[in-house]
């Protein structure tokens, strides 16, 4: 995965290298005395199996979207995490060799209405191991991202300051076209995985766990707990031809009993959960809502990390 490649691969280094690593690097072990710290700091990582511009396109093509519908109501599934996606999207016929190439970002919050965003693109040929950097830092004055244009005819366009780039002057000082259309298309990609992830779907859920023995012998020596975490893939259903209104999806909600009871939240290890969009189908009349990112569970019985590899 190209969070992996970039931390530990081949890389082309940068000045910002040190902001992006510190809430990538994964502990193998905490203290259980600052594990909200620890939460706090990780970025949850969100990785697509499937070709993103390849799904966005399809789906604006096919008019299951509009990219101002889109841009209009993106919402941030957490205020720290990593978003990922491979393509040979827009790669051209200069690309001999070329194996694939992936697109990656760091997403932070930043006060109440800023969100500033690290772009990684990586890069691999045949037969060599995959070259990454740090290629852009981006930011939003605002989010949803899309302001009125008083210059575009108070058209909504996509608007963002670019902070850093690996090519700043062909991109910032010079505005060549085809560098600052490119920017664009990246960033489209990006926001579209990220309002994507927020949508209904279906997942599977994998604990991953230490051993048990493995765990005997840490107490053993008096040493803090390995940190555990959940594998949860999401499964998005594959794009139609024609556009259909997305089904509603039944919620029923109870003060007792369930997962999702007060009595088992409290139960469980402490959490970060995904902002997400709920569905009320019996109301009057049927709405929807969006629920913020928090944390959940008690913090003393220690944290839980997540990681989501998308699909459709």
């Amino acid at each position: 995965m190209l969070a992996q490649d970039w931390l530990y691969g081949d890389r082309v280094r940068t000045q910002l290298d040190a902001r992006v690593e510190r809430h990538l690097k994964l502990p193998t072990e905490f203290n259980k005395h600052s594990t909200i710290a620890v939460l706090n700091t990780l970025a949850e990582r969100i990785v697509f199996t499937d070709d993103v511009p390849t799904i966005l396109y399809d789906m604006h093509d096919n008019r299951q979207l509009s990219f101002d519908g889109m841009l209009s109501s993106v919402k941030l599934p957490y205020d720290c995490f990593w978003i990922e996606y491979n393509t040979m999207v827009g790669m051209g016929d200069g690309s001999d060799g070329l194996e694939n190439s992936s697109y990656g970002a760091l997403i932070q919050r930043i006060g109440t209405e800023a969100v500033r965003m690290y772009v990684i693109i990586g890069l691999k040929w045949s037969n060599s191991p995959m070259l990454s950097t740090l290629a852009y830092v981006i930011e939003f004055n605002t989010w949803p991202p899309i302001v009125k244009s008083a210059k575009h005819g108070d058209r909504k366009v996509l608007t963002f300051e670019v902070v850093y780039a690996f090519n700043y002057d062909t991109l910032v000082v010079n505005k060549h076209r085809q560098t600052v259309s490119d920017l664009g298309s990246v960033v489209n990609e990006l926001l579209f995985g990220i309002f994507l992830v927020t949508q209904p779907r279906v997942y599977s859920d994998e604990t991953i766990k230490w051993k048990a023995s493995h765990k005997r012998a840490r107490v053993a020596r008096n040493k803090p707990p390995l940190l555990e975490y959940r594998r949860i893939r999401l499964h998005i259903a594959k794009p139609r031809r024609h556009y259909e209104q997305r089904p509603a999806i039944e919620h029923t909600h109870s003060d007792t009993g369930g997962t999702e009871s007060p009595e088992a939240v409290q139960h469980r290890r402490y959490h970060k959960v995904m902002g997400h969009f709920r569905h009320y189908i019996n109301h009057e009349p049927p709405h929807t809502v969006w629920i913020e990112p928090h944390y959940r569970g008690d913090p003393s019985l220690g944290v839980t990390f997540t990681e989501r590899d998308v699909s459709r």
